[in-house]
């Protein structure tokens, strides 16, 4: 006979499985530090390729400007501008990074900890399906 509660939990089990598993999997086997560190460290890789796109792009558009005054300009004072800018924004995307990716390893987590209390309680039903 079948349990119905039995084949509930089994089918949400099997929804998870289907839905998140794969992710949960990745996110899961590392360390929260490691997980985390990984994901900001390839978020400043891309806030990097960002602004050096931005970079290229104002340097095009003010580039007759850039020509005219070149000589007259500090280059080096330019420089740490740019500097200070990337630090700034490299520094913020970070920040944000770090905030985005702990929330999203806590609550995979947390989703991971459920399936495998669900997988146990299974567990338990089926011994005592056996059993009884």
């Amino acid at each position: 006979m079948l349990n119905p509660e039995r084949v509930i939990l089994m089918s949400r089990l099997a929804m998870f499985e289907q839905r998140e598993s794969r992710r949960g999997n990745a996110s899961c086997s590392f360390f929260r530090s490691d997980y985390v560190g990984f994901k900001v460290l390839t978020s400043i890789l891309s806030a990097t390729v960002v602004y050096l796109i931005f970079v290229a792009a104002w340097i095009l558009y003010h580039l007759g400007d850039l020509l005219q005054n070149i000589y007259v300009m500090d280059i080096l004072e330019q420089g740490r501008q740019f500097l200070s800018w990337y630090i700034l924004f490299a520094g913020a995307y970070a920040l944000i990074a770090l905030i985005v990716y702990t929330v999203r390893y806590n609550r995979m987590r947390r989703r991971m900890r459920a399936y495998l209390n669900g997988m146990r309680r299974l567990s338990r039903m089926m011994q005592e399906g056996k059993s009884g």
